[in-house]
């Protein structure tokens, strides 16, 4: 036992995460590693590394404390008092208003530093390409990705859909999956920081990991020793199957659907989870995509929470999706007036 003790480590060394003795993580009662509680990655870390530092993983204390301390600077300007008589909308058109903001701090919650990872702070989640950056999409998978319709479109106060043969507010069917919010992918696997909704709730049995998603409020259902279902059966998140290699959780998936997010048909992803201390899980990804050149990994900490993950409820009260529609035959009703249709 002492052999293999010392050989766990030395692997956990090369990769750059902190050993521990079996004995000092929680174990379910068959002897495997409990991974059962909440976690928070609310982090500043970006998913991608600035190319201005090229190849370079980690920042160092002063860049990692500016990095801090902008972030409350901006909260604080942020709950500034402001003059109720302002004028609130960003800019205006002669047609009508572009915006009128969005969220402010109170609703976000970006994490207050970057994350470490040997004691040093990491420059992106992405390990690797090298450059700490998602790599070049195929032709063929840039072509696909330039049909996605945007998050969101800049408001020109115009129908301008009406002149082009656009439809991107023909109905709730045409706006994004975030915006109907049915499905966030960046949130769900491969797993980092965004900018609220951090919280992951992992509950564990012997033959099944279930890691709920704070966006959307997606449960994630890992099934321990199974085969991967037929691949005609395909999800969001697709179809996730697991298995232990020691202390290690392996998490496959394929069979994810091909309309919206970052994967597609052919696309597999696998994720390892594992303690990197009593109160920190390590969780590492990687992504094959067919519409990319090329696979790419990641990884970060995953740290525990006293947080509890409520109910996310974004459909219920998302008067957003209904009033960007009715703005939208607002605006057309204008257009056909102002051209006498």
């Amino acid at each position: 036992m002492k052999t293999r003790a010392l050989s766990l480590c030395a692997a956990a060394s090369l990769l750059l995460v902190p050993c521990l003795a079996g004995e000092d993580i929680p174990r379910t009662p068959s002897g495997r590693p409990d991974f059962s509680g909440n976690y928070d990655v609310s982090f500043l870390t970006p998913l991608e590394r600035d190319p201005r530092f090229g190849d370079r993983e980690y920042f160092t204390e002063e860049e990692a404390r500016a990095i801090a301390d902008g972030m409350v600077a901006a909260n604080a300007r942020d709950q500034e008092v402001r003059d109720p008589d302002r004028d609130v909308i960003a800019g205006r058109s002669e047609e009508g208003y572009r915006g009128v903001g969005a969220y402010n701090a109170f609703w976000l919650d970006r994490g207050t530093a970057a994350f470490k990872v040997d004691g040093k702070y990491r420059t992106s989640v992405i390990t690797d390409p090298p450059n700490g950056r998602l790599p070049p999409r195929t032709e063929a998978g840039q072509a696909r990705f330039d049909t996605l319709p945007p998050f969101g479109y800049e408001n020109t106060g115009t129908a301008w859909w009406l002149e082009n043969g656009d439809d991107p507010y023909d109905g709730p069917e045409s706006l994004t999956l975030g915006n109907r919010c049915v499905f966030h992918q960046g949130s769900t696997m491969p797993i980092g920081p965004r900018a609220y909704n951090n919280l992951k709730t992992i509950v564990q049995t012997d033959s099944h990991v279930v890691i709920l998603i704070e966006w959307m409020h997606w449960a994630r259902i890992v099934r321990l020793g199974a085969n991967h279902i037929p691949e005609d059966y395909r999800s969001y998140a697709g179809d996730s199957i697991g298995r232990w290699e020691g202390d290690t959780l392996v998490i496959e998936t394929r069979n994810l659907l091909g309309d919206w997010g970052f994967h597609r048909e052919g696309a597999h992803v696998v994720e390892r989870l594992r303690f990197q201390d009593k109160d920190t899980l390590f969780y590492e990804f990687t992504v094959n995509d067919p519409e990319f050149t090329a696979p790419y990994s990641g990884s970060l900490p995953w740290p525990r929470t006293d947080d509890l993950l409520y109910e996310f409820a974004c459909q219920e009260g998302n008067y957003s999706m209904g009033n960007t529609l009715r703005g939208a035959r607002y605006l057309e009703q204008r257009h056909l007036e102002k051209h006498g249709r």
